[in-house]
């Protein structure tokens, strides 16, 4: 059989990852190395690491650089074909690693895939669906592409070809590695159907996380851009990738109440291409002057309808 390799990297999140490591422990699938990476955590977790008694999970509890560092730690001990990272606040849902095993039997010219996503509250609660979309490099560079990390598996072979996880990221490692699958040349599949959940909860939603990511994905961009193999459609598409790093802006200053900063940049997406960033637009930059709840009333319906979250979210792009 397949062995399949699960890393999570973890750091005091005693209260979800004991239902993280049931989720991937109780998988259909028997051939299995389950890796936990801690970084040194001070709340019930270490507890929790050392009541597992499984042949097939390993734990180490030590002082890291964070999570891109936590997740290649794992993946240097890894002995799986097939690899996955989830993080501690997360879950695999039932059947996902049998399902992906059979993919990749299915399609032996698929490096790496992903599917859809559960969006479960803090308590477990499901909000809604977070679903996928076929992978287009355009559109992935462009803020467009809805690749989802949870649930997402690569071959070895593919990690022996580009390696790990960029340590300088901290929120985009995920995507920068999809997009450097892609620009490679390995095939990259999405594949319909709920295979994991993401959990909100409090820090996920923070401004500090946010202002992360829009750093994060400048540098991911800078790093794409600077490649000397770049086709040359793609390379065009520079200014694009650049405004969804503003378009982000607009909204980070938007939500923290800084309308000097966040007009002007509203007022550039109003003419533009987007539907949906000129109709936000609109609605932010009346709201920074007559404070209604439009603005919010549209990100509500939004992410009822699509799953994809206009203000806040693992994937921003509207």
């Amino acid at each position: 059989m397949t062995l399949v390799t699960v890393v999570t990297p973890s750091f005091n999140q005693g209260h979800f990852i004991r239902e993280t490591i049931e989720s991937v422990l109780s998988q259909d699938y028997p051939d299995l190395q389950y890796l936990v990476m801690d970084g040194g955590s001070t709340d019930e977790t270490l507890s929790i690491l050392k009541s597992i008694e499984d042949a097939r999970f390993t734990w180490v509890s030590e002082k890291d650089g964070g999570q891109s560092d936590a997740i290649n730690k794992g993946l240097r001990l890894a002995k799986g074909d097939l690899l996955t990272f989830i993080n501690s606040d997360d879950l695999l849902l039932p059947g996902a690693i049998s399902a992906a095993v059979r993919y990749f039997e299915q399609q032996p010219e698929v490096g790496a895939i992903f599917g859809d996503v559960q969006l479960i509250e803090a308590n477990g609660d499901a909000w809604g669906v977070m679903k996928g979309a076929p992978f287009d490099l355009k559109s992935a560079l462009t803020g467009g592409q809805p690749v989802t990390q949870q649930g997402s598996f690569w071959r070895r072979s593919v990690m022996d070809k580009i390696g790990l996880f960029d340590e300088n990221l901290h929120f985009t490692m995920d995507l920068d590695y999809w997009l450097r699958i892609a620009l490679t040349g390995f095939r990259l599949d999405y594949r319909p159907g709920l295979c994991a959940a993401f959990r909100r909860h409090g820090a996920s939603k923070s401004m500090s996380l946010q202002t992360g990511f829009l750093k994060d994905w400048k540098t991911m961009l800078a790093k794409v851009y600077s490649r000397p193999d770049l086709p040359a459609d793609i390379a065009q598409l520079s200014a694009e990738s650049y405004a969804f790093v503003d378009w982000g802006w607009a909204k980070t200053h938007w939500m923290a109440g800084d309308y000097a900063q966040a007009r002007p940049l509203l007022k550039q997406f109003m003419t533009g291409k987007k539907w949906s960033r000129r109709l936000i637009a609109s609605a932010m930059l009346i709201d920074s002057y007559l404070h209604t709840p439009l603005t919010r009333l549209l990100a509500f319906i939004f992410a009822r309808a699509t799953g994809r979250e206009i203000l806040f979210g693992e994937n921003r792009a509207i």
